[in-house]
């Protein structure tokens, strides 16, 4: 079995390009070789593994910033139990994730996270859920550990953008890492569907997620996040809307030095295609600027699959996320947004290995006077 540790692909010079680039140049040879034909049969058990490394090289602009780098190896099981076992309409998944690595966000100081793969260091069974459908496609119900933008405001035309922003509002501070849900999915048309998501909010309270333990129970119904989403697609179904509102229960920190019992907020998210190569999304979020660093949200794009004709596979894509920082009397910040805008190329170099380039450019990082800064980014995957 193959493992990758931070010893192996060393994180604290220049060199580790070099040895990241090995390392993942050596992987693509063995899984491209181990790949199977698109068109085999589906199977009742299917396992699945990834490795991503990522390296922001040192930013251009912000002051005292260096290079970072980062990695992460994901293992996946999805059984299909109706073909496994004869239990109809029922799916298992479990998914484990190793993350090591230096967030780029602590050398440049911005809060939208400009880099999806930057996360605290972890080693956990990250999802695992149980999932049966009823009536049909008509009614869905996930129980389990699962991470809400998997299922909830997540743009799926800005899937391949780097900065996290583009993954969710980063208004929606009810999303939090994976923990205990019950989610429920109602859809009485091919158009339109509505769900429902309860998760524990335990992290609220500052509970560890980096263990191999589930952890997350619902002790306390006050800590919770609440996700209320309807869904409605048109024109063919090559536009998708989603309008949602979420809660987080508990105790909320507000910047006046009280505590508030909750918080609420609302968000907007767009998809269309314009045809099989290119889409764009747009989304908007809304907080409470009380209890909220960040207010407002707007982020559009685009990507844009086979832009060079000799390349059809290859995505380009552009993006802007802009947030607004809470103006509460009693909130820190001197600026008044920040933004975040990007620029990425993605290249499948084999069946099974992606390298990206991705620049971006971050103006009023952190909303506290830090430097804007340009960030270019590196990650290879290889997947099998």
């Amino acid at each position: 079995m193959l493992s990758f540790t931070s010893k192996g692909c060393p994180m604290n010079t220049f060199r580790s390009i070099l040895r990241y680039g090995l390392c993942l140049s050596v992987l693509g040879v063995v899984t491209a070789a181990q790949a199977v034909a698109d068109d085999a049969e589906p199977q009742a058990v299917e396992f699945g593994l990834s490795y991503a490394a990522g390296h922001s090289f040192e930013p251009f602009g912000a002051a005292d910033g260096d290079s970072t780098s980062k990695q992460r190896l994901t293992i996946n099981m999805r059984a299909d139990l109706e073909q496994a076992w004869g239990w109809q309409g029922a799916s298992f998944f479990i998914q484990y994730q190793n993350h090591r690595g230096v967030s780029g966000g602590s050398e440049i100081g911005d809060i939208q996270v400009y880099d999806g793969l930057d996360d605290p260091e972890y080693d956990r069974i990250h999802m695992v859920w149980l999932q049966q459908h009823f009536f049909g496609d008509t009614l869905r119900v996930k129980l389990g550990k699962v991470e809400p933008k998997s299922e909830f405001f997540a743009p799926a035309n800005a899937r391949h953008h780097l900065g996290f922003s583009t993954e969710r509002s980063p208004t929606i501070i009810a999303q939090g890492p994976p923990s205990l849900s019950a989610n429920f999915f109602y859809q009485p048309s091919d158009q339109f569907s509505i769900g429902l998501g309860i998760y524990d909010a335990a992290w609220n309270r500052g509970f560890d997620e980096n263990t191999f333990n589930f952890n997350n129970v619902f002790e306390d119904l006050d800590d919770l996040a609440l996700f209320l989403e309807a869904r409605y697609s048109f024109n063919s179904g090559h536009t998708r809307m989603r309008l949602g509102v979420w809660r987080l229960d508990g105790a909320l920190n507000r910047f006046d030095g009280l505590t508030e019992n909750g918080s609420e907020g609302a968000y907007l998210v767009l998809d269309h295609d314009f045809n099989e190569q290119v889409g764009m999304y747009a989304q908007l979020g809304f907080a409470d600027g009380s209890v909220s660093a960040l207010t407002h949200h707007f982020g559009a794009g685009f990507q844009w699959t086979g832009v060079l004709s000799a390349r059809p596979d290859d995505i380009f894509g552009v993006g802007v996320s802009r947030v607004s920082f809470s103006d509460d009397f009693n909130a820190p910040f001197t600026d008044d947004a920040e933004t975040a805008y990007e620029v990425f190329y993605k290249m499948p170099l084999t069946p099974r290995f992606e390298f990206q380039a991705d620049l971006q450019f971050i103006d009023n990082p952190g909303g506290l006077g830090a430097s804007d800064a340009l960030v270019p980014t590196i990650r290879g995957t290889v997947s099998f």
